[in-house]
């Protein structure tokens, strides 16, 4: 049993279906659920004794994830989804700064912008889905202040030059926020490499965490700049270091690092799961599970142009991502639910998902479901 064989052994959902879903959500493995079983019973057993310790584990969750993309924990806040990071966002600058982002985004992107009395701008891709870094320059203007881009595309599974958009945001002084929720995992990211002043993912896709846990990077420049105005008990400091001795809680400031996004007690259990998943993640190696899953990409590709199949997704290895998408018929679509391969299936196209978990044969028996038509 080679590497690959043993990490997909660890995920119980290929013993049910081909799942070719994770851009949808990715299934959790044995050991993520043999560590959420011990935290739960170290919970019963001890109550709130478990806290001194579970607290020293998130701190080292953060050092993990700042080391990951190179940045420092104390950058690193817990979200619970992509959507309450922007929410924390939407306050945190003046409703003057115009905001570019683009059209096919994720409507986290835009529309709490939108409601908060923000401009935003939208940039179109082509008819393909590709999103020219031209066109983005082109949108800019003296009012812009900040840029919004996912890593990938949610619908079209374009992936964004990140390099060459956080050149553009710093050559403009852009302020550039990035959605990595379906990257994260299976794509090299890097906040000093790409420029990037705000990372934001939520870790139920490629991560494999589970719902409801995620995390943000803000740059330490942007944190001596802004601050979010939503405040509450955990994200300020006291007169005191132990809040059990405070006199007078209404005398406070808000914490100077990314913790001010933290606004209440933390969901341990989620942050551990999420440390389970990330050391998982640690130890198969980034670099290895993004070569990796490329080899499925252009096997997919192969296999696709073989059975005479329109790749939609056929971009440039530079924008190519994990998401892929078939031109394919309604009746194949009933071909590949009959065989229990689970895609995503809208407007004919088949939305799939490669991860490290998966392997050629789940290909081949996808193409296999399209040729019975």
């Amino acid at each position: 049993m080679n590497k690959w064989e043993k990490i997909r052994a660890d995920y119980p959902v290929f013993n049910n279906y081909v799942y070719l879903c994770t851009n949808g959500g990715g299934p959790v493995s044995t050991p993520l659920v043999q560590k959420a079983n011990e935290l739960l019973t170290e919970l019963s057993e001890k109550g709130r004794m478990v806290m001194p310790g579970w607290d020293n584990k998130a701190k080292d969750t953060r050092t993990l994830l700042a080391e990951m993309i190179h940045a420092k924990a104390s950058e690193i806040a817990f979200i619970t989804s992509t959507a309450h990071a922007m929410t924390m966002l939407y306050s945190m600058f003046p409703k003057h700064y115009e905001i570019i982002t683009m059209h096919d985004e994720f409507p986290t992107s835009f529309v709490g912008w939108i409601h908060n009395g923000h401009t935003v701008h939208l940039v179109n891709s082509d008819p393909t889905g590709h999103i020219s870094v031209a066109d983005i320059a082109a949108q800019i203007t003296p009012a812009t202040k900040i840029l919004i881009t996912s890593h990938v595309m949610f619908r079209t599974g374009f992936r964004q030059d990140l390099k060459r958009i956080g050149e553009l945001c710093k050559q403009h002084g852009l302020i550039h926020i990035v959605d990595a929720t379906q990257s994260f995992g299976v794509n090299h990211l890097d906040v000093q490499e790409f420029n990037i002043d705000i990372l934001i993912f939520h870790a139920y896709k490629w991560v494999t965490a589970g719902y409801g846990i995620g995390a943000m990077y803000v740059s330490q420049k942007l944190l001596d700049q802004y601050q979010p105005k939503v405040m509450s008990w955990y994200n300020v400091d006291y007169s005191t270091a132990d809040f059990h001795s405070v006199k007078d809680y209404t005398q406070f400031t808000p914490k100077k690092d990314a913790l001010v996004f933290e606004t209440g007690t933390p969901p341990f259990i989620n942050i551990l799961l999420l440390r389970e998943a990330l050391q998982y993640l640690h130890r198969i190696g980034i670099p290895d599970i993004e070569a990796y899953v490329q080899t499925l990409i252009s096997y997919l590709a192969e296999k696709a142009e073989k059975h005479n199949i329109k790749l939609l997704s056929d971009f440039s290895p530079a924008h190519r991502s994990a998401i892929q998408r078939l031109d394919i018929t309604p009746a194949q679509f009933v071909q590949v639910q009959q065989n229990n391969i689970e895609a995503r299936y809208k407007n004919n196209q088949l939305t799939i998902a490669l991860s490290f978990y998966n392997n050629k044969e789940d290909i081949d028996k996808l193409f296999d479901c399209l040729a019975q038509d």
